[in-house]
């Protein structure tokens, strides 16, 4: 998975949105409650078991109260969990968010996040629970995720809030984890948002990916080597020729054997759009679930 382009329309609005949420919180220090943020939207958070079909179809039964589509059919709630293997569902209905208690603990507040953004949203509600919900097309439905993931990380890092002490702090793995514990969010996150806003302007590149050398570790669902693929604005701009896969096979030539912390790092050079030459340092690090990669351009 890569950046989504998110129209800038689309952008003003969703920050227009997080920034009313933050205004009516107070501006908050981080790390954000979200037990406050539900409070103040009137949202409704349940946790439910995914492998436990009776308590599944006790929740829609209740459900059905709400709109009509739940109304004449309780069981749409169990078909759309089921079908679209989901860990977190938004219903705009019951103004409720549902989330798989399978969930990781870390991944939690991120889950939450999710579907808040789907919630600070207002045309999401016209694609949960349509008639189109499994037709939808996917690339329809992947903008969607994308806007919504957009909303997240504005909400969880407190928008401008974590760029300016991002860049203030450089881009280091001990800064990346000491940014992760301060906003009380995964590594992973932490790290995209740190290649996505702490200088759009300057060219920089980041990998989700399996280990090179250990298969088992960041497959992703689709059972290739990649997971995520994120860049700044400039890198997209000036490198937009460089692939997931070439970043990946980079990754190869100079991560070690070690499965957890540091893995390795290496300056490697790139070509721009132009066949322009540039050096990037590259570092990586593995948190026993998937390698994370940044690298960012020196010369």
């Amino acid at each position: 998975m890569s950046n989504l382009d998110i129209g800038e329309h689309e952008r003003q609005d969703i920050n227009a949105q997080v920034r009313r949420v933050l205004s009516d919180l107070g501006n908050p220090d981080p790390p954000l409650n979200l037990i406050e943020v539900r409070e103040l939207l009137n949202l409704d958070l349940h946790y439910y078991n995914s492998s436990d079909h009776g308590a599944l179809t006790d929740l829609a039964h209740k459900m059905k109260v709400g709109g009509k589509q739940i109304l004449a059919r309780p069981t749409l709630i169990l078909d759309v969990i089921r079908k679209a293997s989901l860990s977190a569902l938004w219903v705009p209905d019951r103004r409720r968010i549902l989330i798989d208690d399978s969930v990781p603990a870390p991944k939690l507040l991120w889950t939450e996040g999710h579907e808040i953004g789907h919630s600070l949203i207002p045309w999401h509600q016209q694609y949960l629970f349509g008639d189109n919900r499994f037709t939808l097309d996917p690339a329809c439905h992947a903008q969607v995720e994308a806007e919504s993931n957009f909303a997240a990380a504005q909400l969880l890092f407190l928008q401008e809030r974590f760029s300016i002490e991002a860049h203030d702090a450089g881009l280091t793995w001990e800064n990346v984890k000491t940014l992760s514990k301060r906003y009380h969010n995964t590594l992973t996150t932490t790290l995209w948002r740190m290649i996505e806003d702490r200088d759009p302007g300057h060219p920089v590149v980041g990998l989700i990916s399996r280990h090179p050398h250990y298969p088992e570790i960041g497959t992703s669902p689709d059972g290739t080597p990649i997971r995520h693929f994120i860049f700044s604005d400039a890198f997209h701009a000036q490198f937009g020729n460089t692939t997931a896969s070439m970043v990946f096979e980079v990754i190869g030539t100079y991560v070690t054997w070690q499965k957890r912390g540091p893995v390795g790092e290496s300056e490697v050079s790139l070509f721009d759009i132009n066949g322009l030459r540039h050096m990037f340092q590259f570092s990586s690090f593995c948190n026993c679930h998937d390698v994370l990669t940044f690298g960012t351009m020196v010369s």
